[in-house]
C-alpha cells in the first residue's frame, strides 16, 4: 500500500510540467570564482514571486547588480510575455525580494500583489527590455 502510494507520488512530481518548477539562478553557472551568488524562486503567486537572494562573494557591485537583473529578467521571460517587474527588496524578510511582473509599466500595482506598495522604501520599477543586450551576451 505504501510502495504504492510512493510510486503514485513519485509520478506526479515528475509530471509535473517544468512551468510548475520554482526558478533559480546561480552565478557559478557562468564559471567565474569572482562571484557567488543565488536567486531562488521560494514562493510564486498568480503574478508575483517572492525570491530568495543569498550572496556569499559579491564580486564587482556592477557584476553581482547585472546577474540578479538578469535572473530576473529570465525569471519573467518564464512567467509570461511581461516586459518590467515591480521589485521590492528585503520583503517579505531580508534577504528576499518580491517581484511583480507587469504588462505594462504603469499598471496598477493592485492587479498584481497586494504587497506590492509604491510606498515602500526599497520600490522600483525595472523595464526589462532596455537591459535585453547585456542579458543576452551573459548566458550560462
Amino acid at each position: 500500500m505504501v510502495v504504492r502510494w510512493l510510486i503514485g507520488f513519485v509520478l506526479l512530481i515528475t509530471a509535473l510540467p517544468a512551468s510548475a518548477r520554482l526558478f533559480e539562478a546561480d552565478s557559478k553557472a557562468y564559471g567565474t570564482s569572482k562571484m557567488d551568488i543565488v536567486g531562488k524562486e521560494v514562493e510564486r503567486r498568480e503574478r508575483s514571486s517572492v525570491m530568495d537572494i543569498t550572496i556569499t562573494k559579491v564580486g564587482s557591485s556592477v557584476g553581482s547588480s547585472f546577474f540578479l537583473l538578469c535572473s530576473i529578467r529570465r525569471l519573467a521571460q518564464l512567467r509570461g510575455p511581461y516586459r518590467s517587474v515591480a521589485k521590492i527588496e528585503d520583503l517579505p524578510k531580508r534577504g528576499q525580494m518580491l517581484v511583480g511582473f507587469l504588462k505594462t509599466a504603469d499598471e496598477p500595482l493592485s492587479t498584481i500583489d497586494a504587497a506590492l506598495s509604491a510606498s515602500h522604501p526599497h520600490f522600483a520599477v525595472v523595464d526589462l527590455d532596455q537591459f535585453a543586450p547585456v542579458c543576452d551576451l551573459s548566458k550560462p
